[in-house]
């Protein structure tokens, strides 16, 4: 049985979440690009050309669920499908100037507005979010 702490800290952090996304959304005029948007921007970007398999494995979706955000991007222009040149049915997915222009300047947003979040806290109380949002994340 899930106790009442458990429950209120699911709650809270799904409540944390929606806040930072509309904020971020209100405030960082995003051309409504959601995190999931702007972190598959940012795999492709530090990965060069790479394929629906690997975004989908990154981002831990299936591959249709991959392929609609990246249908999303590209119909933005943000990310473009480039031909294999070795195997032609393999389809590649490179970054466009919009969509590293997008990046660069979404990202430097979220940060302030993550930043300016996590400031409510004090030090004491930020060493201790991030030795619990390390053993979460192990």
């Amino acid at each position: 049985m899930t106790s009442k702490v458990t429950k209120d800290l699911i709650c809270s952090i799904f409540n944390a979440g929606q806040v930072l996304r509309e904020k971020a959304r209100v405030e960082g005029n995003l051309i409504d690009c959601s995190f999931l948007h702007l972190h598959t921007l940012h795999y492709v970007a530090e990965n060069g050309a790479t394929n629906m398999k690997a975004i989908a494995n990154f981002l831990h979706i299936t591959p249709p669920s991959a392929t609609s955000i990246i249908n999303y991007l590209v119909k933005r222009g943000f990310i473009v499908r480039v031909g294999d040149e070795i195997d032609r049915r393999a389809i590649k997915l490179r970054l466009t100037k919009a969509g590293g222009k997008l990046l660069k300047n979404s990202f430097a947003q979220m940060m302030g507005i993550v930043k300016n979040n996590i400031n409510k806290l004090s030090e004491p109380e930020k060493k201790i979010f991030l030795s619990i949002l390390n053993k979460i994340s192990k």
